[in-house]
């Protein structure tokens, strides 16, 4: 059987397939866990522990080989309308996030102040801040916590999954205040980059010391488009940094795998070839995005995903066994693949959908 994996799963299509109410993924997660955590410390800390039974009933029930914590959000501050929760000071720097019943979608709506220019002395700060971070990272207790979440999902997990390793992130913030950086002051923007290289290098040994092999890494920089600031930057700023991660990864005894959807081939090659990067997920079908193209492009290149969301949400369960078993097909002679979603499984997704997407990673 192919192997069939998702980094994110939505309660409500976890629910129908379980047959009672889980939580397990996608944004709607936050909007359950942000309920959950003003009820209290206890009624949060046992939302974490229904997460990771449901997690891991759902990824047994699907026969997944991996499995990682779902990503949750931070607790709000306290709850401002039906569906609206503020997270952040009251009195300074907050924003809030509002859950919609019908989408199932839970994303922020109003800021205390808009992610806008302010000028390079606030880009400075928020450079000093991540710097500061990445050093005082161990002293602050994240090696310690970092070890003992691997740990507990290690201990979830026992032998039938591959525990994934998490963190190291490399990301610039994209709206506006930072992509104007990266064309004003793209030295501060690669300065904020080596911090989180610092930072992840931290988190792979740690991870890595415990014997996790798949770093699931990457960041978001692309839309339908292309990414959202030029290849020349990514070339110079963003690229290197990448390499740097993926050897460090390799001297742990680990692979790197690039998570990003949207329309990357416009810095393909600096990603698989330049920066040697292992391994690509999220790969964006509607985007334009295909696994056999990239393999034939890519010769070591391990590929996770590209079955089109929208086609798994509003499609049928034929349309979805023909486009999963169509690049399982095309995959063959190669391998290096795992199917899946191209990002997530969405709400309203019917079950059946996903059915039929198990059964051609069964039957190709």
């Amino acid at each position: 059987m192919v192997p069939v994996y998702e980094q994110a799963f939505a309660s409500d299509v976890a629910s129908a397939i379980l047959g009672r109410e889980a939580f397990t993924g996608a944004t709607m997660l936050h909007y359950q866990e942000a309920v959950w955590a003003l009820r209290g410390p206890e009624a949060h800390r046992e939302f974490i522990a229904r997460v990771e039974q449901d997690v891991v009933e759902l990824h047994r029930t699907l026969g997944f080989g991996a499995i990682a914590q779902p990503w949750l959000g931070s607790a709000p501050t306290k709850q401002v309308g039906e569906y609206d929760f503020l997270y952040g000071d009251p009195e300074g720097e907050w924003y809030i996030k509002r859950y919609d019943p019908e989408a199932k979608t839970y994303g922020t709506v109003q800021y205390r102040r808009r992610p806008e220019w302010r000028g390079e002395e606030a880009i400075r700060a928020a450079v000093e801040d991540m710097a500061s971070a990445a050093e005082s990272w161990k002293a602050n207790g994240g090696a310690e916590g970092t070890r003992n979440h691997a740990l507990k999902w290690m201990g979830l997990a026992g032998d039938e999954f591959e525990v994934l390793a998490q963190g190291a992130m490399l990301t610039v913030p994209i709206n506006e205040e930072w992509l104007t950086a990266c064309g004003l002051v793209p030295d501060l923007v690669a300065a904020y980059l080596d911090a989180q290289v610092e930072l992840g290098r931290q988190q792979m040994e740690v991870q890595g010391a415990l014997g996790l092999r798949i770093v699931w890494g990457g960041g978001d920089l692309a839309d339908n488009r292309g990414p959202v600031y030029g290849p020349r930057f990514f070339h110079d700023i963003v690229m290197p940094r990448y390499r740097v991660l993926a050897r460090h990864a390799e001297r742990l005894g680990m692979r790197y795998l690039f998570r990003s959807d949207g329309n990357l081939w416009p810095i393909a090659d600096d990603l698989f070839v330049e920066a040697g990067l292992h391994g690509f997920g999220e790969i964006d079908y509607d985007a334009g995005m295909r696994i056999p193209d990239l393999q034939e492009r890519y010769a070591e290149l391990t590929c996770w995903g590209n079955v089109s969301t929208r086609l798994l949400r509003d499609g049928t369960p034929e349309q979805v066994r023909q486009a999963a078993g169509e690049i399982v097909e095309k995959c063959r002679r190669r391998g290096r693949l795992v199917l899946g979603s191209s990002n997530t499984v969405l709400p309203g997704t019917p079950p059946e959908n996903y059915r039929a997407l198990l059964e051609a990673a069964r039957e190709n």
